[in-house]
């Protein structure tokens, strides 16, 4: 072989090492990328409402007072009848409460399998609400009839139990998926032995032997309503010829005056709290209780609902006819009362790391990317939009010609009247609020629909009583945070409202100037 052949292959031979050095170092570099440093467009970003939930909630110390309702509960429409605003009923999304043993021992003594209350005492009664709310729990179905279930409830100061009011808690038993509201288990510690029920399977599963449930899971319907207020619940369905019953757990409040339900008060213990009610609803006009609640005793400085019995109404005695009066002197015209302004200020689920030290920073919540002035008329509301420091788009009912960037005439990157020159953002401060009215029918300020524009979609902005507001009421006084200046920065009193709102109900009148 020549020397010129063997230095030609030499050459061939270092570029052949070189460039699988180079193939084989880069692999390795690929290689080691972990899933997480890559961008996958396949993983969902996570919903914006649970995030924001969650760091509004780690802004305020985690802590929410069931009570706080962040304003909205004073904004209900003048004319509106008041007990509307006090009695509100919230289901949970997950299982709250769990029995076992004392459970179903007080349920096998007072409702045995052919679930005839065998308590006489309380065949006929209601509940007298003495806190300020109470749990519900529904643990047992045993019916194939598509039920409606409410609560009925009234102020026995000013009304009877014919005046009482409802509130719809399941539409149809039948078509609904059991397990929204308990799940079973037949065994004592086995974490995935948990049974869905179905409507009818009732005392199979309560009473299976040699193998019967003895623990349940349940969602639970939080009742808040006013401490002297009367309620109880109620069956309604229709019969084979389309006739309407309704089954109440009062007795002379049913169409034949008969008492078809049971309760019993039993020493239950749930977290270490005794003396919950079990009690049964008929639905059919035999006394057998088809179905079965609970109520935990829970609520302010101990208080819970007591069993009372109700009493016949009486018909009232004829009232003797009165002498002819004189006619009246005409009185003058009731002048229209002035509209009440409220000032809705708020979030656009936006918060975020500003300056990336893993936490969700204060100055995020400035509670300005809305600033909205609302009265409530009988055509619908009067409304003037303050301020928007928001680069999202914002919409008002659902309109989109009311998004706020368009009714102050700026472009969407612009933020208006929240001083943000100071944080070094571009927008101007000296706009004129923008005058609207809307039209439809709102019982509150909190009906007026508010969403923002995330993740390709409008979300709505919600202030749900006890959890993370994403809008707060305030008198059209308040002086709202300048970009970038956190809400409980300048109004110290604001975390002191969300753990004792009855204290700082005002929580606006101190201000750090």
């Amino acid at each position: 072989m020549s020397d010129k052949v063997k230095y030609l292959i030499n050459i061939a031979m270092k570029k052949y090492l070189f460039f699988s050095l180079v193939f084989a170092v880069t692999m390795t570099a690929f290689t080691g990328c972990s899933k997480k440093d890559v961008y996958d467009p396949e993983r969902p970003e996570k919903d914006a409402q649970e995030l924001y939930k969650e760091n509004f909630k780690a802004y305020v110390g985690g802590t929410i007072n069931s009570a706080v309702d962040w304003g909205f509960g004073a904004t209900v429409k003048s004319g509106t009848r008041a007990d509307e605003s006090k009695v509100t009923v919230q289901l949970s999304e997950n299982y709250t409460s769990g029995f076992s043993k004392d459970f179903f021992e007080t349920v096998e003594k007072f409702f045995p399998q052919n679930a005839v209350c065998t308590n006489k005492d309380w065949y006929n009664y209601e509940f007298h609400e003495r806190g300020a709310f109470c749990n519900i729990r529904l643990i047992y179905t045993n019916t194939d009839k598509e039920d409606e279930i409410g609560l009925y409830y009234y102020d026995p100061t000013k009304e009877t139990y014919e005046d009482a009011k409802e509130i719809k808690l399941i539409d149809n038993l039948k078509n609904v998926d059991l397990t929204d509201y308990f799940i079973y288990s037949r065994y004592k510690d086995l974490d995935d032995g948990w049974e869905n029920p179905t409507t009818t399977d009732g005392y199979s599963v309560w009473h299976r032997s040699p193998n019967p449930a003895v623990r349940i899971q349940c969602a639970t319907w939080t009742v808040y309503m006013p401490g002297e207020y009367y309620f109880s619940l109620y069956v309604r369905n229709k019969d084979a010829n389309g006739v309407t019953h309704t089954y109440y757990t009062n007795q002379f409040k049913n169409a034949d005056e008969n008492a078809y339900s049971g309760a019993a008060i039993g020493d239950v213990e749930e977290e270490n709290i005794p003396n919950s009610y079990v009690f049964g609803l008929s639905d059919d006009d035999q006394p057998n209780c088809n179905l079965l609640f609970a109520i935990v005793q829970i609520g302010e400085d101990g208080l819970y609902p007591e069993l009372v019995k109700p009493e016949k109404k009486k018909d009232p005695e004829p009232t003797p006819e009165p002498p002819t009066p004189e006619p009246p002197t005409p009185e003058p015209p009731t002048p229209t009362p002035e509209p009440v302004w409220w000032r809705i200020i708020a979030e656009d689920l936006n918060a975020h790391d500003l300056d990336k030290d893993g936490d969700v920073d204060d100055t995020d919540f400035d509670f300005n990317d809305i600033v909205l002035d609302v009265a409530l008329t009988d055509e619908g509301a009067s409304c003037k939009l303050q301020a928007a420091g928001a680069t999202l788009k914002i919409r008002i009912n659902g309109d989109d010609n009311l998004e706020v960037h368009k009714l102050f005439g700026i472009e969407q990157n612009q933020m208006v009247n929240t001083h943000a020159s100071k944080a070094g953002l571009p927008g101007p401060d000296d706009k004129k609020a923008v005058e609207f009215t809307l039209t439809g029918s709102f019982k509150s300020v909190d009906d007026i629909k508010i969403e923002v524009y995330r993740q390709n979609r409008w979300m709505t902005l919600h202030a749900p009583k006890g959890d993370a507001a994403s809008k707060i009421v305030v008198p059209i006084t308040f002086e709202w945070p300048d970009e970038r200046q956190s809400l409980k920065a300048k109004y110290p009193d604001f975390l002191k409202y969300v753990t004792n709102p009855d204290a700082y109900k005002e929580w606006w009148n101190n201000v750090v100037k």
